[in-house]
Formats: structure tokens, C-alpha cells, sequence
């Protein structure tokens, strides 16, 4: 108990995250987040059949179902002043871009939640992105346009990447390189999520903390040519982070990954080296509280999972490799460290929301792990070089078009294999402490401590299992 209470005070940040934390799941627990107390369209206007509503589209349209689709964030509802975001559904003749002021007329529904609670509730997910409500809009009348100028540019930005990626490739490179590089899933089809989704390694084609990471690693590097010191190299960077962020559609896994660079680019910047699991507890304490409902959501835990356990577990893993000299050998020895790292860290969560597991992941992601940096820095060679000879953008198109085909047959190989993946029981929370309180012991405690006090948690386990 002394050597916690010394932990904490020694790590003031870690201990503020952890009450807050807390604090937010008691309150969430007694009902403070619920809809009753954070939406006033539930309050005023849930039972109105057609609402007349003013407001701003702050997210890009896309196309789904034959339907656009957007966030409006309104400003009046039936002449009542109300600001609260809500999902638009449109018919697909409706032009509508980022920063337009509209107003329309439609009817509000709430998305039915699922009886079957290993079901994605998308009613849930929405709610935890403050979004309560949809919106099936009749009527549409633009009134003006008020875009934030940075998003605009970096939409435009996206739009740029997009047109040249589809000019330069076919199907199903060109979409597969669009959502990996730039974060447009618009265009896939559920055999290609399926394909990547059962050989384990879905995340490449969400813009998230690995593609974050990879292009920090890429911008940094690019700065530093030019003989910047390191403290300048990580201010310069921070910027095109975040603009790359904004122009992927600054989803939640993205804007996390930005933050927690922050949190290690400014130490660094200030000629201090960076307390890695302050900097991380710093990162999580700026989201939540930008927005509590964030540590509720499976995308953030698993984040924040994968990076503690990459940083956790590595260097011990890779010690095992320590006799392997051959610098190739070590380098995927290096690879399946941190895919390992990753995976001890992440099955059990990945059990407890998908209740599958997949059985090649382990295979998939030490070879499509390292390519996906490649594939991004080749990205962004060609998209400079699109702008300097159409010859030299043809060679680089082709070697990413290479890079790319051989991602999706090794892929495609695994997936399809009888046992690539295999569903399992939904483990409880207490299973769940429990095994990363195992995890901790066996891998944190030295000598006699750590068998007896592992194997107690392993006994506890097994006889909740």
C-alpha cells in the first residue's frame, strides 16, 4: 500500500487520470450521461413528426444506402434556439459540402438498440458521439456558407488525394489505398472489410494511432534533412500532424494519436525528455475531458490498450531475440515484439466486443504492420510526384500498386484459411482485471512474488473461467 501511495504521489498525473476515470464511470453508472440530461431535442421536440431546423454542416457529406449523410449542428429547431449535433439523412440529389448554413424540414428518430447485447448498438455508438438523434429531412434550402477555413482546406486537401489515387489505380488497390492512406471507406465493399476484418488486421484501413504514428515518424524525419535540431523538427511537425488529422476526417482514433504525439513532440520541443506514461496518461486526461463519453468507447480503450502494452511489454519481449544477430532477422524479430506486445494486450478486449478472436492476426500484422509505413511514405512520394512529371507518378503509382496488390494477397490467403478466426464466450469484467492484473505480475515482479501472486490470479481466473 506504501509503495501505491509513493507511485502516485511521485506520478501526480497518472493519479488525477485514474480519479477521474473513476469519477466518470460512477457517474455515468448513476444515469448523469443519460440522454434525459444531455439533450434538449429529448426534452422539447422527440414526439414533433415534421420540425422545421436551422444549422451548420460540420462534417463532410458522403453517400451510403442511396441516403447523404452528414452532422448538422443546429442552431434553432422550430424557432427555439437549441445547438446540438444530429445525423442527416438526405436524399442523394441534395448537394450539401462542409460549411454550409441550411435549413430544412424532416421528421426525428431515435436508431432502435438491438435485444441482442453482443450486437453493435449503433443507437450506443452515436449517443457516446453526442449525436441522439437522426434527422430524414423532406425539404432543404441552402441560406449561406460559413466553412472553418483550415478544415475546408484540409477537406480539399482529401478530395486532391482522392481524385489522384483513383486517376492513377484500379479496383480494389484504388480503394484499399484511399481509406488506408486518407481514411475514404466510402467505397468498400463488406468482401473486402471481411477479408481483412478475418486475418486480423481491419485497423490498417481506419486512419488511426498507427497511421498517426507512421506519418509523424515520416514528417519528422523529412524536417530533420534539412538539419532542424530535434527540439524545432518536433514544433514543426506538430502542425502537419494535426492538418493530416483534419484532413482524414479527424476521427476519434486519429485525434488520439495526435494528442498523445503532443503530449511526447512538446517535451521534447522544451529539451526534456518525455515521461512516456505520463505523456500518455496526459493524452487520455486532454480527451476526456474535452469529452467524458470517450472512455466508453471500444476504439479508445483499445488505443490506449495496444500503446501501454507495446510500451509495457516490448523490450522484454524483444530480449528474448537478443542471441539473433542477423540485422534483417532482427528487424522482425523487432516487428513480432511489438505485434506480440500489441496482441497480449488487446485479445481480451477484442473478445469482450467481437467475441472473436482471429488466429493468423499474429501473421498478418508482422508482414502488413511494416508495409503499411511503407505504403504511406510511398503515398505521399507520389503525390508530390504528381505534381512534377506524370512519368515519375506512373513509376511511383506502380510501386505502391505492387506494395498494395501483395498486402491484399497475403490478406486474402489468411482470411480465407478454415481457421483464420474462431468465436469465443464474452469474458466478464472481473475476467478481464484479472488477466491484466496477470499480465502485470508475471511480467512486472521478480523472483518468488511473481509465482505465487501470478499463479493465485491465474487460479482466480480459471475458476471464474
Amino acid at each position: 500500500m506504501k509503495y501505491l501511495l509513493k507511485l502516485f504521489l511521485k506520478r501526480p498525473i497518472i493519479t488525477i487520470f485514474i480519479v477521474y476515470s473513476l469519477s466518470i464511470i460512477i457517474l455515468n453508472y448513476m444515469g448523469y450521461f443519460s440522454i434525459q440530461n444531455r439533450s434538449d431535442i429529448f426534452k422539447l421536440f422527440r414526439d414533433n413528426k415534421n420540425i422545421l431546423v436551422e444549422g451548420k454542416v460540420i462534417s463532410e457529406p458522403y453517400i451510403s444506402r442511396k441516403l447523404r449523410k452528414f452532422v448538422l449542428e443546429t442552431s434553432s429547431i422550430n424557432d427555439v434556439k437549441i445547438k446540438e449535433k444530429v445525423l442527416v439523412n438526405a436524399p442523394s440529389g441534395y448537394l450539401v459540402k462542409y460549411g454550409d448554413i441550411i435549413s430544412v424540414r424532416g421528421k426525428l428518430y431515435r436508431p432502435v438498440a438491438p435485444k441482442d447485447s453482443s450486437k453493435f448498438n449503433y443507437q450506443k455508438y452515436l449517443e457516446r458521439n453526442e449525436i441522439f438523434f437522426v434527422l430524414k429531412i423532406y425539404s432543404f434550402e441552402y441560406i449561406t456558407s460559413k466553412p472553418n477555413i483550415i478544415k475546408k482546406l484540409a477537406i480539399e486537401f482529401k478530395n486532391d488525394i482522392v481524385n489522384k489515387i483513383d486517376k492513377y489505380f484500379s479496383y480494389p488497390n484504388s480503394v484499399i489505398l484511399k481509406s488506408l492512406v486518407i481514411g475514404d471507406k466510402t467505397s468498400l465493399d463488406q468482401n473486402i472489410k471481411n477479408v481483412f476484418s478475418d486475418s486480423g488486421v481491419i485497423h490498417i484501413l481506419v486512419v488511426s494511432g498507427l497511421h498517426v504514428g507512421f506519418i509523424g515518424i515520416i514528417i519528422l524525419f523529412v524536417v530533420k534533412l534539412f538539419y532542424i535540431p530535434l527540439n524545432k523538427a518536433s514544433l514543426i511537425s506538430l502542425p502537419l500532424i494535426f492538418f493530416y488529422v483534419i484532413s482524414t476526417g479527424a476521427n476519434p482514433p486519429a485525434v488520439r494519436a495526435a494528442i498523445m504525439l503532443a503530449c511526447i513532440f512538446i517535451p521534447l520541443a522544451l529539451n526534456r525528455e518525455p515521461l512516456i506514461y505520463n505523456s500518455i496518461s496526459l493524452s487520455a486526461l486532454i480527451i476526456l475531458m474535452l469529452d467524458p463519453q470517450e472512455l466508453f468507447l471500444a476504439s479508445f480503450q483499445m488505443s490506449y490498450l495496444a500503446t501501454l502494452g507495446i510500451i509495457f511489454l516490448y523490450n522484454k519481449i524483444f530480449n528474448l531475440f537478443k542471441n539473433v544477430k542477423n540485422s534483417v532477422f532482427k528487424f522482425f524479430c523487432g516487428v513480432a515484439s511489438v505485434t506480440i506486445s500489441a496482441q497480449l494486450a488487446l485479445t481480451p478486449i477484442l473478445m469482450f466486443y467481437f467475441s472473436k478472436v482471429s488466429i493468423v492476426s499474429f501473421f498478418a500484422n508482422i508482414i502488413v504492420v511494416p508495409l503499411t509505413g511503407f505504403v504511406l511514405g510511398g503515398a505521399i512520394v507520389f503525390y508530390v510526384s504528381t505534381f512534377l512529371l506524370k512519368n515519375l507518378a506512373i513509376f511511383f503509382a506502380y510501386v505502391l500498386n505492387t506494395l498494395v496488390s501483395f498486402i491484399v494477397h497475403v490478406t486474402t490467403f489468411l482470411g480465407s484459411l478454415n481457421f483464420s478466426s474462431v468465436t469465443v464466450n464474452k469474458p466478464i469484467i472481473l475476467e478481464l482485471l484479472l488477466f491484466y492484473i496477470f499480465l502485470i505480475l508475471v511480467f512486472a515482479i521478480n523472483g518468488k512474488k511473481r509465482i505465487i501472486l501470478s499463479g493465485i490470479i491465474l487460479t482466480l481466473n480459471l475458476l471464474f473461467i
